[in-house]
């Protein structure tokens, strides 16, 4: 099939090459007498030409779209409950994946292919498991693109169209085919690869499926961040540490037992997927399909389906696994952009950072928010995460954000300079894991890492509040030597001469440790450092913790500033 080259083609000459395209597989007569493999690369033609929107205003018109379809062989519309064959032939597939371009680069396109009902005949193609992989890609690309943000369509999708059970069959199909260890089927189309395509469908149905049942909530996927400090004020006034469930929880924006029963069968597939399907490591971020199953799992409650989450068999079995994946991600902290590990101080994290909260935050924003989830319905989950990422015998010696672990990756993570989603979620999850208790939190990763979080959520907190002297707080969470003390600002053990006690005086060594770390440091690193000391203290004085002003601006206040000229500059 020899490859057509549109850049070649001008705009009218492109126009006139799809009209008759378009012309010639329209005329049954016609393409009736032409060879399969004719068809086939006269479709071939219009899809690599509908990558360029530009000259193809006739191939986005819904009579193109009705021809393609009747290609694809869902031509006939199941309006009486009968169900179709797919004829699963080149051809066939050809036009389904020009179709799939056409709705991803041309949105007006799928308004076109709704009012055709084409999620109806897709839903009604009853051999559609034995159908091939690519087949049942290409029908996953297109239910997902068809039921993007629109709520009404997946309505009907659902009672009418059993849009649930038809993507219930695909994803048990190819999970068995998991299972039997034949996962490279269909040439470049893999059974992973599939699995997450269609969860994307589930997740797009669910979500809409919640939003019109809710519509006062947002997308489930945003609960956690917009409803955090509702959370949070809502158990400040009680100070009990105790381990207890919140009273607020995000069942209200996921979905119960109460909804749609079609639902139940899809949920078991999306914790097989993320429990049993083996991730690749090498990927620079959480990779399909266990991103996608995260964001379906998101949609479910975990009180309403616990049977399902924490099962009597391992109760914790979701909870490691999706503290491994965390891991994996949290660690990703630590690459440059050329995927090596750099420095793993938080001076060399905070170089990294803000490539992480491009390409990393994406896919990992959706397993911190299944964790809060999680974490507010089952207390052993809670524990679980609070003992993995801060067990007793972490080092208290050194600020938690410099601990080299994930643990201290989550509170750099908080500590970060700038707001930003992912550190509203860390934080979010963090104040959960003790308890929605201030005086815990400060305790665990010290005042100045947590300030710009709990200043962003209006939750008040002094440093008489901290018992940081007694031990008896520390205990509270584990039990730490009875004779550590915490400093409330740092984080860090007071006992420690490195800490509390050390100074240039007392300690010759001090300063000469300190210019070396000085010296291996990047200016961009000194200067990320610089900027987060100055917008700490900057909350530090609106908090009143402390009293600050910039050096530089009272000197200019104070007249003591004096520009130098250019001729003074130079000698």
């Amino acid at each position: 099939m020899s490859a057509l080259q549109p850049a070649l083609l001008s705009k009218e000459a492109k126009q006139k090459f799809v009209k008759q395209l378009l012309t010639d597989l329209s005329d049954a007569k016609l393409y009736q007498k032409w060879s399969k493999l004719r068809i086939e690369k006269a479709l071939f033609d219009l899809k690599t030409l509908g990558r360029d929107p530009v000259g193809c205003d006739k191939l986005f018109e819904k009579s193109s779209i009705a021809m393609l379809m009747s290609h694809a062989g869902i031509g006939v519309d199941p309006r009486r409950g009968q169900r179709l064959l797919f004829p699963d032939t080149e051809v066939a597939c050809e036009a389904f994946t020009c179709l799939a371009n056409m709705f991803l680069n041309q949105e007006s396109t799928r308004t076109s292919a709704l009012d055709l009902r084409m999620v109806e005949r897709v839903c009604a193609l009853k051999n559609a498991p034995a159908c091939s992989a690519r087949s049942h890609f290409l029908f996953a690309r297109v239910l997902f693109l068809l039921t993007l943000g629109r709520t009404k369509v997946v309505e009907r999708a659902i009672e009418e169209c059993h849009i649930n059970s038809f993507i219930s069959q695909l994803l048990s199909h190819h999970l068995d085919i998991r299972r039997r260890g034949d996962g490279a089927v269909g040439g470049p189309f893999t059974s992973p690869q599939i699995i997450g395509e269609l969860l994307k469908v589930v997740y797009n149905v669910a979500s809409e499926y919640i939003a019109h049942r809710s519509p006062h909530f947002q997308n489930p996927a945003l609960q956690s961040l917009t409803l955090g400090s509702a959370t949070l004020r809502r158990t400040l006034p009680t100070s009990d540490t105790k381990d207890a469930h919140p009273e607020f929880h995000l069942t209200d924006a996921q979905l119960n037992t109460d909804d749609h029963p079609s639902f139940a069968s899809l949920l078991e597939p999306a914790m097989d997927t993320l429990l049993h399907i083996a991730m690749d490591t090498s990927a620079l971020s959480i990779p399909p399909p266990h991103c996608n199953a995260i964001s379906v799992l998101l949609c479910y409650s975990p009180s309403a389906f616990a049977s399902v989450f924490f099962p009597q068999s391992d109760t914790l079995a979701l909870t490691r696994r999706l503290l491994e994946i965390s891991d994996f991600a949290l660690n990703l902290l630590a690459m440059n952009e050329a995927g090596t590990p750099s420095c793993s101080t938080s001076g060399g994290l905070a170089f990294n950072f803000t490539s992480f909260n491009q390409n990393v935050s994406p896919s990992f924003l959706p397993a911190l928010w299944l964790l809060i989830s999680i974490s507010q319905a089952h207390i052993p989950s809670r524990l679980e995460m609070r003992n993995h990422w801060f067990p007793e015998d972490r080092d208290r010696s050194v600020s938690p954000e410099s601990i080299d672990s994930t643990g201290g990756r989550l509170v750099f993570i908080l500590a970060q300079p700038m707001p930003t989603h992912l550190s509203h979620s860390v934080g979010n999850l963090l104040f959960n894991l003790w308890n929605n208790d201030v005086n815990q939190l400060v305790n665990e990763v010290g005042y100045g890492n947590a300030a710009g979080y709990l200043a962003a959520q209006g939750i008040p907190f002094t440093t008489t509040q901290s018992s940081s002297s007694e031990p008896s707080l520390a205990a509270r969470t584990h039990s730490y030597s009875g004779s550590m003390r915490i400093n409330p600002i740092t984080g860090q053990a007071m006992s420690s001469p490195s800490n509390s006690q050390r100074s240039i005086q007392s300690d010759p060594n001090l300063l000469g440790d300190m210019q070396a770390v000085f010296a291996e440091m990047t200016m961009e690193e000194k200067e990320q450092e610089a900027e987060k000391l100055m917008v700490l203290f900057d909350r530090l004085q609106r908090t009143g913790v402390v009293e600050f002003e910039h050096p530089l601006a009272k000197a200019t206040k104070e007249g003591i500033l004096e520009e130098i000229s250019s001729s003074e500059e130079s000698d």
